[in-house]
C-alpha cells in the first residue's frame, strides 16, 4: 500500500489558485447579491406595504446587518474553501513541471510520477508515465 501524501503546501501555482478563488468569490458575490435583492423584493416590498410601524425599521435594520454578517462569512469560508480545491488542480501540475524540471537540471531521466487520493488528471499523468517507460 502506498504511503499516504499529506498536503503541506496549499498555495503551489498561486496565479492559477488564486485567479480561481477569486472567480468563485465574483461568482459568490453575484448569487448572493441577487439572492438578496430577490428575498428583499419579494418579501420586503409586501411587508412594507403590509404593515406600518416604527418597529419595522428596526427589525428591517436587523435582519440586514444579519443577512450581511452572515452572507459576507459563507463567501470568505467558500473563498477559502476553493484554494483547498484548486489544489487538486494545480498540485499535480506543479508535481509534473516539479519532476521535470529536475530531471533536466540533473540530465537524468524523469521519475515516475504519482498523484494523491483525489488528485485530478490521473489519465494525463498515467500516460505521461507510459509515455517516459517508453521513450526515456
Amino acid at each position: 500500500m502506498a504511503k499516504r501524501v499529506i498536503r503541506k503546501q496549499y498555495l503551489v501555482n498561486n496565479s492559477l489558485q488564486l485567479g480561481m478563488a477569486l472567480r468563485f468569490f465574483i461568482c459568490m458575490v453575484l448569487v448572493a447579491a441577487a439572492s438578496g435583492w430577490a428575498v428583499y423584493y419579494a418579501v420586503w416590498q409586501t411587508v412594507l406595504v403590509d404593515f406600518h410601524g416604527a418597529n419595522l425599521a428596526k427589525m428591517y435594520h436587523a435582519i440586514s446587518q444579519r443577512l450581511l454578517f452572515y452572507g459576507l462569512g459563507l463567501v470568505l469560508c467558500l473563498s477559502g474553501l476553493s484554494i483547498f480545491f484548486t489544489h487538486k488542480i494545480a498540485g499535480p501540475i506543479y508535481k509534473v513541471r516539479r519532476i521535470l524540471d529536475e530531471s533536466v537540471e540533473k540530465g537524468s531521466k524523469p521519475r515516475e510520477i504519482r498523484l494523491r487520493k483525489g488528485d485530478q488528471f490521473k489519465d494525463f499523468v498515467s500516460s505521461f508515465n507510459k509515455f517516459l517507460k517508453e521513450v526515456c
